[in-house]
């Protein structure tokens, strides 16, 4: 199957349990992926969490259902997988603006969320700079947080453990600590950790192990991590941060990805800085990303 088929596959699996519990191990094993860079790919694809679109896919049958055939708001409830009616019905009127019993009457209107479908876009008009590199195994150290991508809490952790790090003096030893000889400079990396039961992964600001040098002492600690033989995809980013940076996700999710003949490999993700001023209209980094064929 090619990106677009298992993608779908992975939605039909998620349509399919709305009223079930939902496995995101099983919907990435639909994707043919693991559950880490699903969720990644899933969020910079579509521009929400996996867990946002089961929400409101949940909420949305349970709307389409009380509109049309009315029934009982405990029944819908416990349906859809919430503890108690009062629950649900705080959960229905964030959503739509309007209560449960009201969504019964004839003539509310309802703003519901579709199923979401994939396609291929292939645009052209811009060119992806972008290298592919084997790379033996290595290992990268440095200070890491825990945080979840649920609720955009990882969008506040990250850059308040970023800022932290820097006000500490912990982004200059590192950058100190970092041999000459690395391709790789200051670096945010996603490991493949995620944690199901509560939607965790571990988040690092880290350089590439220096050959025989001591760990730099940090504020905040330091740990090691290997990194296994890979071959990585690795795209240039040029602009200010973090917009830019941002749109090269999008493009490798949701152009390079589903048109290349590559998946993604079981390995974490890089973010590779370089020294200079991130807002700068030049600004240079890449993003890499181990890839295997498929």
């Amino acid at each position: 199957m090619n990106w677009q088929q298992r993608m779908e596959s992975a939605i039909d699996y998620i349509e399919q349990n709305l009223e079930q519990e939902i496995s995101y191990s099983c919907a990435a094993a639909e994707a043919n992926c693991s559950t880490f860079h699903f969720l990644r790919m899933f969020s910079v694809v579509t521009g929400t969490t996996l867990g946002e679109y089961i929400r409101r896919r949940r909420l949305s049958m349970a709307a389409l259902q009380l509109s049309l055939e009315g029934g009982s708001i405990a029944s819908l409830a416990a349906r859809y997988g919430y503890d108690s009616p009062d629950a649900f019905a705080r959960a229905f009127k964030r959503e739509f603006d309007t209560t449960p019993s009201e969504a019964r009457m004839h003539g509310v209107r309802l703003r519901t969320w579709p199923r979401i479908s994939f396609s291929i876009v292939l645009k052209g008009d811009t060119a992806m700079e972008f290298r592919l590199e084997p790379r033996p195994a290595f290992s990268i150290i440095g200070p890491s947080i825990t945080t979840a991508a649920e609720g955009g809490k990882n969008f506040i952790e990250i850059p308040a453990f970023w800022q932290r790090a820097q006000q500490q003096g912990d982004i200059e030893k590192l950058a100190d600590a970092a041999s000459p000889d690395s391709p790789l400079g200051v670096m945010g990396v996603c490991l493949n950790d995620y944690n199901e039961a509560d939607g965790s992964f571990s988040y690092m600001i880290a350089i590439e192990s220096p050959p025989g040098g001591e760990p730099p002492q940090l504020s905040e600690g330091c740990r090691r991590v290997a990194i296994p033989e890979a071959t990585w995809a690795i795209f240039s980013s040029r602009g200010p941060m973090p917009s830019a940076i941002q749109e090269v996700w999008k493009r490798i999710y949701g152009e390079w990805f589903p048109a290349s003949g590559y998946n993604h490999a079981d390995a974490p993700e890089l973010e590779v800085y370089s020294p200079g001023d991130m807002s700068a209209p030049d600004y240079y980094c890449e993003v890499w990303i181990p890839v295997v064929r498929q």
